[in-house]
C-alpha cells in the first residue's frame, strides 16, 4: 500500500470500471487488471461493471453514487447508463470515432459527467469543441493513462532481442502494410520475437514468421515478463494514433518492464520522453527503417551501460507523470473541487432556486413502479422540489395501506395526489383510460405554488442530477419557459442504447424505437397559457406539445432520463392525425424541430477518405442515403429533389 496517499474525507474508496465485453478476453482486460493493481496499492477498491452499471461479480447489484465514488468508462461505444458520477477516458484517436460512427460515438461522450485525458491534444480538443458552449461540462482536467501502477522491472537489456506484439490485422485483409514489410525484413535476422494470437477470426495471422513465439495471456503480468526478457521493445503506432499524438499502452508497459524502447515518430513519445527513447521514422522506405533498427541494436550491444542509463531515465519520467498510482491519487485529491466547479458552473450565484413540482405518474398500481418512482425522487441532488405520486383514485383506495407503507420508507417526503386516470360507465362495468392531456389538466388544477413542473412517466427513470440540470437551465435562462434534457432510449433487443434529444412532435411512430418523453421537460408555471383547456384535454400521446406551446425550449446536453421502450406509455389506440390538428390549431410552432446537441455531420468532402478505407462512391451513397432519410422525415421535399439530382450527377 502507498503510505503517501490518504483517502480524502467523504469518499468510499471504491470505484468501478465498465467492461463492455464480458466473457471476451481483450486488451481492455489488461488495462483493467492494471487499474485494479494501482487501486490496491493506494488502498482503494476497484470493481468491474457491465455497460448498464451492474456488478459483474453480483449481476443483481447496481452501482450508485452512494456506493461508488465514480465509474470509469474506457470506451465510446455506449453512453452512461447508470446513476453514478461517470468519467470517460479519452484514450482513442479521433479517427476511431469516424470509423465507429462519429455522431453517435461523439454524442455518447456528453452523457458522462467528466473526462480524463491521456495528454493527447487532439483527443482533448475534440471534447473541448463539443463542450465549449455547454454549462454542464468542462474540458478535461485529470490525466489517466493506459499505463501501469508503477515500475515492474528494473532496467535490463535481457537477451537484447527485439520484442513486438500485435494481431497483424493486414493478414486478415490479405493486404500488406509498411509494418508487415518491416517485420518480414527483421524476421530472418534472429533478433526479433513476435507475440500475439496464433489464430484470429479463423486466420493464422503470423503464419510464415520464423520469429513468432506464442500468444501472451491478458493477465497483467506475462506481457511485462516477456518484454523484460527480450530487453528491447519495438513500439509502432497506427496512423490514427500518430495523427492524434496519442500513444498505445505498449510504450508504457515497455518502460515499466525495464526494456529499452525503439519508437516511431509519434510526437507523444518525443514530447514526453525525449532522448530517453530511440527512434525510427516509419515514413521512410522500409530499407532505411530496417537499417536504423539494426544500427540501434548494434549500439545497444556496443554500449550497454548507456542503454541502461537511457532506460533509467525513461522510468524516472514514467514515475513522475504516467504511473497509474499517481493518476488515481491526483484524481481523488482534486475530485471534490472538480465536482464543486461543475455544479457552480450550472447553478449561478445570487439567483433564487425555482421550486419544482415533481409529478410521478402511476395510472395503475405496481409495487415495482412505486419503488422506482421513490428512487427517482429520493436520489435527487437538487433540494428545492416537492414530490407527488399521482395515482388513480380507485387504485389509491384499493391499495392505500401498501402505498403508505412504501412511501414511508422514502428518504424524501412524497405526497399522494389522486386523480381520475380512468372513467367508468354505469355501474363501473366499463373502464376507459382518460387521455393523458385530461389527466395533466387535473394535475394542474391541483398544483400548489411551484415555479416549474416535471412529469415522470412509469416507464422512465431519472438520474440523481436530473432536477439539478433542469433547474440550473431555468436559472441561467430566466426568460425561458421550457427546458429539457436528452434521454437514453433503452430496448432489450438492442444491446447498445441510443442517446435521443431531438424534440419532434410531428410523427411519433410508436413501436419504432422512438419516444417524445415526459421527464425530460421542465415547464415554468408562469409560462403556461391560461387557455390550455382549449387543447390539452384532447391530447393523449402529445400533451407536452401544448405545454411547450410557442416557447423555444432550452436543450441541455446531459442524458439524465432512461426511457424503457419495452413498456410504451401511454399505450392503446389513438388518432395521431386528430392530435396533430389540435396542436396545429393551438400552437403551430410546437411542430418546429429542435435538435439540441445532436451532432450534424458535414458534407462528404470534409472527410479524409483515405483514412476510412472506403471508396468515394461507397461513402457518397452512404452519406446521401442518410441525408435523404432525414429530409424525407422532416418533409423538406424540394431539398430532397435537389439532393437526388446531385446524387445522380456526382456518384
Amino acid at each position: 500500500m502507498n503510505q503517501d496517499f490518504v483517502l480524502p474525507a467523504g469518499f468510499t474508496g471504491r470505484f468501478a470500471i465498465v467492461k463492455l465485453w464480458p466473457g471476451i478476453k481483450t486488451a481492455e482486460d489488461e488495462c483493467i487488471a492494471r487499474l485494479k493493481k494501482a487501486a490496491s496499492m493506494l488502498g482503494l477498491e476497484c470493481l468491474e461493471v457491465d455497460a448498464n452499471g451492474y456488478l459483474l461479480e453480483d449481476p443483481v447489484q447496481e452501482v450508485s453514487k452512494k456506493t461508488f465514488d465514480f465509474i470509469l468508462h474506457l470506451h465510446y461505444d455506449t453512453p452512461k447508463l447508470y446513476d453514478a458520477y461517470s468519467l470517460v477516458a479519452l484514450w482513442n484517436p479521433v479517427q476511431f470515432y469516424h470509423e465507429w460512427g462519429y455522431a453517435r460515438t461523439s454524442r455518447n461522450l456528453l452523457t458522462h459527467d467528466d473526462f480524463v485525458s491521456c495528454s493527447s491534444t487532439a483527443a482533448d480538443d475534440h471534447v473541448s469543441r463539443l463542450t465549449r458552449n455547454l454549462a454542464t461540462h468542462l474540458p478535461p482536467c485529470f490525466n489517466l493513462y493506459h499505463s501501469l501502477a508503477d515500475i515492474v522491472h528494473l532496467p535490463s537489456l535481457g537477451d537484447q532481442k527485439l520484442f513486438y506484439a500485435g494481431i497483424n490485422w493486414d493478414a486478415l485483409r490479405g493486404g500488406v502494410s509498411r509494418h508487415q514489410e518491416l517485420l518480414k525484413r527483421l524476421d530472418g535476422t534472429g533478433r526479433l520475437r513476435i507475440y500475439g494470437p496464433k489464430l484470429f477470426q479463423g486466420v493464422e495471422v503470423w503464419k510464415g514468421y520464423q520469429s513468432y513465439v506464442r500468444e501472451i495471456p491478458f493477465d497483467g503480468v506475462s506481457m511485462l515478463n516477456e518484454i523484460n526478457q527480450a530487453g528491447v521493445a519495438l513500439v509502432l503506432s497506427s496512423q490514427a494514433h500518430k495523427d492524434s499524438e496519442l500513444m498505445s499502452n505498449r510504450l508504457f508497459e515497455s518502460v515499466a518492464a525495464g526494456a529499452l524502447v525503439i519508437c516511431d515518430e509519434n510526437n507523444f513519445a518525443k514530447k514526453f520522453f525525449g532522448d530517453a527513447l530511440l527512434y525510427i521514422d516509419s515514413r521512410c522506405d522500409v530499407d532505411e527503417i530496417y537499417r536504423d533498427i539494426e544500427t540501434h541494436l548494434d549500439w545497444v550491444t556496443q554500449y550497454p551501460d548507456q542503454a541502461l542509463a537511457m532506460i533509467a531515465k525513461a522510468q524516472a519520467l514514467f514515475k513522475e507523470r504516467f504511473a497509474l498510482t499517481k493518476s488515481l491519487s491526483d484524481l481523488y485529491n482534486g475530485f471534490a473541487d472538480r465536482k464543486r466547479q461543475l455544479i457552480n458552473r450550472q447553478i449561478p450565484e445570487h439567483v433564487s432556486k425555482p421550486k419544482i413540482g415533481l409529478y410521478l405518474l402511476l395510472p395503475d398500481y405496481s409495487e415495482d413502479a412505486i419503488k422506482k418512482h421513490i428512487t427517482s425522487a429520493s436520489v435527487q441532488e437538487y433540494d428545492s422540489f416537492s414530490s407527488f405520486l399521482v395515482i388513480d383514485k380507485s387504485q389509491a383506495y384499493e391499495h392505500r395501506p401498501s402505498i403508505e407503507a412504501l412511501l414511508a420508507d422514502s428518504s424524501k417526503v412524497i405526497s399522494v395526489l389522486e386523480i381520475d386516470f380512468y372513467s367508468f360507465g354505469i355501474g363501473k362495468k366499463i373502464k376507459a383510460r382518460q387521455k393523458m392531456g385530461q389527466c395533466i389538466t387535473q394535475i394542474l388544477a391541483l398544483t400548489g405554488h411551484v415555479d416549474a413542473l416535471v412529469f415522470v412517466a412509469p416507464n422512465e427513470k431519472i438520474f440523481s442530477n436530473h432536477l439539478l440540470v433542469l433547474a440550473g437551465s431555468l436559472m441561467r435562462n430566466p426568460d425561458a419557459m421550457c427546458t429539457s434534457t436528452a434521454m437514453i432510449l433503452k430496448r432489450k433487443d438492442q444491446p447498445i442504447h441510443a442517446v435521443h434529444e431531438t424534440i419532434d412532435f410531428r410523427e411519433l411512430q410508436p413501436g419504432h424505437g422512438f419516444a417524445i418523453g415526459y421527464a425530460r421537460f421542465a415547464f415554468r408555471t408562469d409560462g403556461l397559457s391560461e387557455d390550455l383547456k382549449l387543447a390539452l384535454p384532447y391530447l393523449d400521446r402529445k400533451p407536452m406539445a401544448v405545454l411547450m406551446g410557442n416557447n423555444i425550449p432550452i436543450q441541455e446536453a446531459p442524458a439524465t432520463v432512461i426511457v424503457d421502450l419495452e413498456h410504451e406509455f401511454p399505450s392503446g389506440k389513438w388518432n395521431e392525425g386528430c392530435e396533430n390538428t389540435v396542436i396545429a390549431e393551438y400552437s403551430r410552432s410546437a411542430f418546429s424541430i429542435y435538435t439540441g446537441c445532436q451532432i450534424i455531420l458535414p458534407p462528404l468532402a470534409s472527410y479524409d477518405l483515405a483514412a476510412t478505407g472506403k471508396t468515394i462512391k461507397r461513402l457518397s451513397r452512404e452519406w446521401f442515403g442518410i441525408q435523404i432519410t432525414l429530409l424525407r422525415k422532416y418533409g423538406l421535399m424540394e431539398r430532397l429533389k435537389e439532393l437526388k439530382r446531385k446524387l445522380t450527377r456526382d456518384v
